[in-house]
Formats: structure tokens, C-alpha cells, sequence
């Protein structure tokens, strides 16, 4: 309890604590992402008994395909140990916890990674965290393309990745944005028009 008293106290009171549950890993992960994105220097994830191991997935997912200028976990931002919890019935039981600093470093750019986002059917979530894996692994623009009824999803993901995660993203509605109409074949061998869009997002 020492220990982890002392790893609190080297905190300072600018920096987010994110307490690991029974969440899905990647709310946990867009919790940290947007914490980092915000300008925090340190965020702490905090996890008790068979959380651990979703804390340890949540700081490596964050380091490895969001954040890629955080700093290597090591032994000086990596503290476990046990505490004592009160339990329903009067009695106390020891549990094992974990506390992972995630830290600003060194930038790492990844110059052979994709720079053209297709939007489909997935979820809107996953196309702002392919865009924010981009961004932040380098790029200096990442190009949406979207066609037909997946247009609005490809504003919704630029409003997102401005207004929540990338902050310091320009406005694109000046010259990044081209609205155009494209031709298809058809499985009969006709061939229809179809809108599409694209917006480029620039640091």
C-alpha cells in the first residue's frame, strides 16, 4: 500500500486516472486515447484481480495502434501489489491490482501505413480509431472515401475524430472536402450512378 500511496503522490494532479472494469477493452482504450489527445501528460490505468489482464491489453493497444510516441512500459511506470477491500459480509480479502502509466515519449513515425480510409459497414468507432491510428502513427493526412448511404457515417467519423480525439485537426471544409458522383455495374451489366465523398483530414 506503500508503494502504491507513493506511485500517487508522483503524480501530478493534472494527470486522468482510468479504473479498468467490466467494459468492453477498447472503451477503456478510447478513454486513454482521448485523455493523451487532450494534452495530459500521464494517464494511469488502474485494475484489480481479473481486471489485470484487461489493463495490460488496454496499455498495449494503446501504445501499439493509437499512440505510438508513448513510451515503453517498464519497470518505473508499472507497479503491482495487493490491498485489502471490505467485503459484504464484514470481513476483508486481499486483491492483486496493477497501475500502468501511460507516458508521452519519443515520436514514432510509420511511414508505410495506408492514408485512405474506406467507410462501409462497420461501426462508426472503427473507422475514427483507423483515422486516429493514422494520424498519430505519422501521417500528415489521412484521405475518407465514402459512397452512397455510407456518406453521412463519413462525417459523422470526421466530426468525431476532430472534436474528440484530434483537437488540433484543421476544419476541411475550406479545400479537403470533393463531392462527386461515380458509376457502377450492376450484376445485370447495366451501370447506375452513385454519390460519393471525400474528405481530407489534415493535422
Amino acid at each position: 500500500m506503500q508503494e502504491m500511496q507513493e506511485t500517487q503522490r508522483s503524480m501530478s494532479p493534472s494527470d486522468n486516472v482510468i479504473y479498468i472494469g467490466k467494459k468492453p477493452v477498447m472503451n477503456y482504450v478510447l478513454a486513454v486515447v482521448t485523455q493523451m489527445n487532450s494534452g495530459v501528460a500521464n494517464v494511469m490505468i488502474k485494475a484489480r484481480g481479473n481486471s489485470i489482464s484487461k489493463a495490460v491489453d488496454v496499455a498495449d493497444i494503446v501504445r501499439k495502434r493509437f499512440l505510438m510516441n508513448l513510451k515503453d512500459p517498464s519497470s518505473e511506470n508499472i507497479l503491482i501489489g495487493s490491498e485489502e477491500l471490505a467485503n459484504e459480509d464484514g470481513t476483508k480479502s486481499k486483491v492483486s491490482y496493477i497501475q500502468i502509466v501511460a507516458s508521452t515519449g519519443k515520436a514514432h513515425v510509420n511511414g508505410s501505413a495506408d492514408s485512405t480510409i474506406y467507410i462501409g459497414k462497420k461501426p462508426t468507432m472503427n473507422y475514427v480509431l483507423a483515422v486516429v491510428t493514422q494520424i498519430n502513427s505519422g501521417m500528415p493526412s489521412v484521405l475518407i472515401k465514402a459512397r452512397g448511404n455510407s456518406i453521412s457515417k463519413a462525417v459523422d467519423v470526421v466530426e468525431i475524430v476532430r472534436h474528440r480525439f484530434l483537437p488540433a485537426i484543421k476544419d476541411p471544409s475550406s479545400d479537403g472536402i470533393l463531392i462527386k458522383s461515380e458509376e457502377l455495374a450492376n450484376e445485370d451489366g447495366t451501370k447506375s450512378k452513385i454519390s460519393s465523398i471525400q474528405i481530407n483530414i489534415k493535422k
